[in-house]
């Protein structure tokens, strides 16, 4: 058979297998998934060539892009369940550790010729972005140790019954580490391989049985790697979200006024994670996460002082003042940013929202005014979240 020429990106998919569950992810626009091997080289004395290298823990990074129409990205990530997704939202704070498989297609079947895994990745940061002539789009890093090139499928077996022993469905192949599984995610909490007798926080395998040491309450997922009978891609389709959701069709609002004249929202997130290392340990054992931070800028076209009066008093028109100062003081003012993504096949006013992202209370940090030849003047102000939260609903706000 001919080399393929190369991996076009249609035979190319992401799979998320996040605390809950898994899910392939749709709309996904680019990713990468790299790996750094940090190293030293090594000299002595009396020797004019390098002795050779030592090397670290690897750095492996996920970044993926997709397009925002809704809330089933997020829900994975956040171990959310995206059919019964909480009515009062849920905050960044949850997002937290997953696994990634990228699956390649053969050139001619409809079958796996690889898989590459990245195990146990923590979200690090992530990028909400809406443009008054561009698509809405998130976007998220992860951060973990281990990275791995398979033969074949990693295989994702959820088990929503049973307590400490758990059948596989297929036979799994042993890892370069010993391990059989890649990771045993026991209600969220990932668990250590060892040959037998699990304790707490830790499993064995024995052929295709799973044995934890602690009783499963929710859900177990198992990763592994498999070479299963048949032809097992699929191609990603989900007809039930947005093909893309434009500015056009996202509306902006501070502390319950319509902001007119928006031409761009970035929201950027941090989560402020820390790696945990230990000795004898080859791989990040996890991550702490601190307090994250959020912050961004909306950018408006100049029309009045209405904007620059809300973001000084909180209020439009209450004739406080004939000047301000957005973010000066230390007075906390009760502002509000929430962004609402509508459908754009609905053709009845008011249109259904499909997600809305609400960050409770916004400052202003800093601000410019910009004027160029033949272009209208912008202004763009940078905001900070006071209390670190930003919650995404589905639907609209309660």
């Amino acid at each position: 058979m001919a080399k393929r020429l190369a991996v076009p990106s249609k035979d190319l998919q992401l799979m998320i297998v996040g605390p809950r569950d898994s899910f392939t992810a749709s709309r996904v626009q680019r990713l990468t998934l790299t790996s750094n091997q940090p190293s030293e080289t090594k000299d002595e004395l009396g020797n004019p060539r390098h002795v050779g290298e030592t090397k670290d823990i690897p750095e492996v990074t996920l970044t993926f892009s997709a397009f925002d129409v809704g809330i089933k990205i997020f829900a994975a990530l956040t171990g959310t369940d995206p059919n019964a997704y909480p009515g009062s939202g849920v905050d960044i704070s949850n997002l937290g550790e997953i696994d990634a498989v990228l699956f390649v297609k053969d050139d001619d079947v409809s079958d796996f010729v690889k898989s590459i895994s990245g195990r146990r990745l923590q979200i690090r940061d992530f990028a909400y972005n809406y443009t008054v002539d561009g698509d809405s789009t998130e976007d998220y890093t992860a951060i973990g140790s281990e990275r791995r090139y398979l033969k074949y499928d990693v295989v994702v077996d959820k088990f929503t019954t049973g307590t400490t022993t758990f059948n596989l469905t297929q036979t799994p192949i042993q890892l370069k580490n010993g391990n059989y599984a890649i990771s045993v995610i026991l209600d969220g909490d990932y668990l250590v391989e060892v040959p037998s007798a699990p304790g707490a926080g830790e499993y064995s395998i024995s052929g295709s049985v799973v044995t934890t040491g602690d009783t499963r309450t929710s859900q177990v997922l198992v990763v592994y790697h498999a070479d299963p009978a048949g032809l097992n891609w699929s191609d990603v389709n989900d007809p039930s979200m947005p093909v893309a959701i434009r500015g056009r069709d996202v509306d902006v609002s501070i502390a319950t006024n319509g902001i007119a004249r928006v031409q761009s929202v970035a929201i950027n997130g941090n989560m402020n994670v820390q790696p945990v290392k230990q000795i004898g340990s080859r791989n990040v054992v996890g991550y702490q996460r601190q307090v994250p931070t959020v912050e961004g800028t909306i950018t408006v076209l100049d029309t009045d002082t209405e904007l620059v009066e809300l973001l000084t008093t909180g209020v439009i028109g209450s004739g406080a003042g004939v000047e301000w100062g957005p973010g000066e003081g230390c007075e906390e003012l009760a502002l509000s940013l929430k962004i609402e993504l509508k459908d754009p096949c609905d053709t009845g006013e008011p249109f259904d929202v499909i997600k809305t992202v609400y960050i409770p209370s916004i400052t202003i940090v800093g601000d410019s005014y910009t004027s160029n030849v033949n272009n209208n003047a912008t202004q763009t102000f940078n905001f900070k979240s006071l209390d670190s939260q930003c919650i995404i609903y589905s639907g609209s706000m309660p």
